[in-house]
């Protein structure tokens, strides 16, 4: 731990904003160009609590149970389920689609397939859920799992600031670099230049 703290340290004393004459003008830019990179990777975190909120009340309004949103009913199946095949080692099967008739919400008669139990018989009532169309839907998720992809949501805009602002970041520090090794091939030229100078006398 200390010695992170250290390197820390190290890492932030050439980005401090002092009077030390031999900092230069592009020292003093990529200092600022640190200090502008920190303050937008903070200022992004809003951004992505609000991306992660939208995901959470959209992932709870999708899921609405009651009227006008999900919900379950009894349907009766209008001929005999296939049977499901099992292998050892494979994940659960899918119930297989049936065709049965059920109330939808505006009160109408609706057909069509919903899952069933293997080798269940024609006229086993079973229980579905419809949406606000009256069409087998999907059971409604878990308020965990919902929170999950809010959570996930905020995780991944963050991140994606935060590769952003470093590419950002090193692309300047790379286009600063360049110009201070230009201004030392300068000043390499002129020392040069001089030294010959002072052997010629």
């Amino acid at each position: 731990m200390r010695a992170a703290l250290d390197r820390l340290k190290r890492v932030t004393r050439g980005y401090r904003w002092d009077r030390n004459p031999l900092r230069r003008r592009t020292d003093r830019l990529e200092s600022a160009l640190a200090v502008a990179a920190v303050l937008l990777v903070l200022a992004s975190v809003w951004p992505a609590v609000l991306a992660g909120r939208a995901a959470y009340e959209n992932g709870m309004a999708e899921t609405r149970v009651g009227p006008g949103g999900r919900q379950q009913v009894t349907a009766t199946l209008l001929a005999d389920a296939r049977p499901t095949r099992a292998t050892f080692g494979e994940m659960p099967p899918q119930l297989p689609l049936t065709p049965a008739r059920w109330t939808g919400p505006d009160g109408t008669a609706r057909t069509g397939e919903v899952a069933a139990p293997g080798l269940a018989r024609s006229g086993t009532a079973v229980r579905i859920w419809i949406d606000a169309e009256g069409r087998p839907s999907t059971p409604p998720k878990k308020p965990l799992e919902i929170g999950l992809r809010g959570a996930g949501m905020t995780l991944f805009v963050e991140l994606v600031a935060v590769l952003l602002t470093l590419t950002g970041f090193a692309t300047g520090r790379w286009a600063l670099n360049r110009r201070r090794y230009r201004s030392w091939d300068t000043a390499w030229a002129i020392a040069d230049k001089r030294g010959h100078g002072h052997r010629r006398g």
